[in-house]
């Protein structure tokens, strides 16, 4: 596109019917653009239609287990929160993040409802741990937090690295902590 010496100075817009510099073609490139636009609407290809289709899955309902005696069983659905930040622990499963497998992203979400990206499940680190069959969660016992059915298709579990120069949360530069899809550590 060629711009007149006025607009390259940034002098002041003009509209088309003031027929200055190169008016038929600003009038030719606005239709083109706003032809572009009705047909990426029309087939549902805008940015913002991308972003609300893969919002949608996240944001899904999930119900959140009762306890009725007040004590964690594995295989429950918890929510994780923080009350210094006031926010809850959230898998972004549209931001990956590349190591030996990929991975998920996991942040801070001022959402308070129980969405399927807030959500985890309790699970058991290793059934040889001392405690026999049952199935609740015990001082010191070890378990891993796994994302709810209704986020991903497989499940992942979270994971953290201690700081490096290969490993670090994007803006903070602190530990960084994702949804891992190996159970390890």
């Amino acid at each position: 596109m060629h711009f007149t010496p006025q607009q390259m100075a940034g002098g002041p817009r003009f509209h088309h019917h003031c027929r200055i510099g190169n008016w038929s073609e600003d009038t030719s490139l606005d239709e083109v653009k706003l032809k572009d636009f009705i047909k990426k609407k029309e087939a549902g290809n805008l940015l913002v239609n991308a972003k609300q289709k893969r919002l949608q899955k996240s944001l899904t309902p999930v119900d959140l287990s009762l306890c009725a005696n007040g004590v964690v069983h594995f295989g429950d659905a918890v929510m994780l929160a923080n009350h210094q930040t006031r926010c809850f622990l959230s898998v972004d499963p549209h931001d990956k993040v590349s190591k030996d497998r990929d991975c998920f992203t996991v942040t801070a979400s001022g959402t308070v409802t129980s969405v399927a990206r807030n959500v985890f499940v309790m699970k058991r680190a290793n059934h040889e741990d001392g405690f026999g069959e049952s199935t609740e969660l015990h001082y010191g016992q070890h378990f891993r937090l796994a994302t709810c059915e209704a986020l991903a298709e497989s499940e992942t579990y979270l994971h953290s690295e201690p700081v490096s120069p290969l490993a670090a949360a994007k803006i903070s530069r602190f530990q960084e902590v994702v949804m891992h899809p190996v159970a390890d550590g």
